[in-house]
């Protein structure tokens, strides 16, 4: 058993960024894109299955709900209807005051750009989690799914892994600290992935590759 092949196995098989899955590019390092990333942290932080809260995540990018702005002018009832329809029935009403509230927040406190509050916490990753849970909604879970992925680009946050992560790492043989998982990674970028992959494997399962490189 080889640990890199099943780090490899892992990034190439279930590797993909959940950010990229519902349209975030946060390797833009634009507001809007971290924005996104921060309403679909806030729908996965609910008590549903993180595919429902994904696919109502994209759901409102297609429908133009994504951005501070469109929520903020947007109608109670329309948000309620596309998180209804999009996966989030069970909580499309609290869902729908939620993701307003997210807006309200960002836009009086950050100016519509959550990069603010990443200057606010003045290169602090624990305060930069502190800051992220005052949103409604987000957690120290959630918390952590924001900082996963935001640390391919928020320098300050690398390198972290949550404890998902590191369960799902030590199940199939890996380090379950995050200096030593990134080192196998080899490069920053590479080590998002492992982590999306090892989420996705914690949530879903691995995949028989995965599995095999394991030899399990």
């Amino acid at each position: 058993m080889s640990r890199r092949k099943i780090a490899e196995a892992l990034i190439d098989e279930q590797g993909e960024l959940f950010s990229v899955q519902v349209g975030a590019n946060i390797a833009r390092d634009v507001p809007q894109q971290w924005f996104h990333w921060l309403l679909t942290v806030q729908l996965c932080s609910a008590r549903i299955s993180g595919a429902q809260a994904l696919q109502a995540a994209k759901a409102l990018k297609d429908e133009g709900l994504h951005k501070v702005k469109t929520l903020l002018e947007s109608d109670r009832q329309r948000r309620i209807r596309v998180l209804n329809r999009n996966g989030y029935a069970r909580f499309d009403n609290l869902g729908a005051d939620q993701i307003r509230a997210a807006a309200e927040l960002v836009d009086r406190s950050y100016g519509g750009d959550l990069r603010r509050l990443r200057e606010a916490a003045g290169g602090d990753a624990g305060e930069i989690r502190r800051l992220l849970q005052e949103v409604k909604g987000i957690g120290p879970a959630g918390a952590d799914i924001f900082c996963r992925e935001a640390q391919l680009v928020w320098d300050e946050l690398a390198p972290t892994a949550d404890r998902l992560c590191l369960d799902m790492a030590a199940e199939l043989g890996l380090p379950d600290e995050a200096g030593a998982l990134s080192r196998l990674a080899g490069d920053r970028e590479s080590f998002v992935h492992l982590l999306a992959a090892l989420a996705r494997a914690k949530l879903d399962g691995p995949s028989e590759r995965v599995r095999a490189a394991a030899g399990q």
